[in-house]
């Protein structure tokens, strides 16, 4: 899928950005967190709901993604004052940019997301959000392995 060789896909704006071998330019791009956004939220609700089949609203908090980024060391690609909405904004971006690139196909992102997951993560609110932080924070990790792997990114900051 290369979303940028049809003319009408440019004008998204995200071949540069999809092209960039920043990775501080790739989290802090907007159009790849409101996409990745979606899909930060697509791949969750497919395994709460689709494959362990707990019924609600799905949506993948904020603070689980920033505590996941925070857990997959990329905060410090953002610099020290950055807001958590913002820090939540590059995970999305990140997961956004997996998939835009080819890095990771949706099923690939689920499956890591479950391999992380079980049915007592889903027991409240809090170990919820704790287990989602640790699933997403390894998909981060497997999404960097992969960019460095492919030459795609050179991260900032040595982790």
């Amino acid at each position: 899928m290369n979303i940028y060789s049809d003319k009408s896909m440019d004008l998204v704006g995200l071949k540069e950005i999809l092209e960039s071998k920043s990775l501080r330019n790739i989290l802090k791009s907007k159009k790849l967190a409101q996409l990745g956004d979606f899909l930060a939220n697509f791949v969750y609700t497919s395994v709460k709901i689709g494959l362990y089949g707990i019924e609600g609203s799905v949506h993948v908090w904020d603070n689980s993604l920033t505590k996941a980024m925070e857990i997959a060391d990329l905060r410090k690609e953002l610099g020290k004052k950055t807001k958590p909405d913002k820090v939540a904004d590059a995970g999305e971006a990140l997961i956004g940019y997996a998939y835009f690139t080819e890095l990771l196909t949706l099923e690939k992102m689920i499956e890591i997301l479950d391999a992380k997951l079980n049915e007592q993560s889903f027991v409240n609110e809090k170990t919820e959000k704790m287990a989602c932080a640790v699933a997403f924070a390894f998909l981060f990790d497997k999404i960097i392995e992969l960019a460095v792997e492919h030459k795609k990114v050179r991260r900032l900051v040595n982790g």
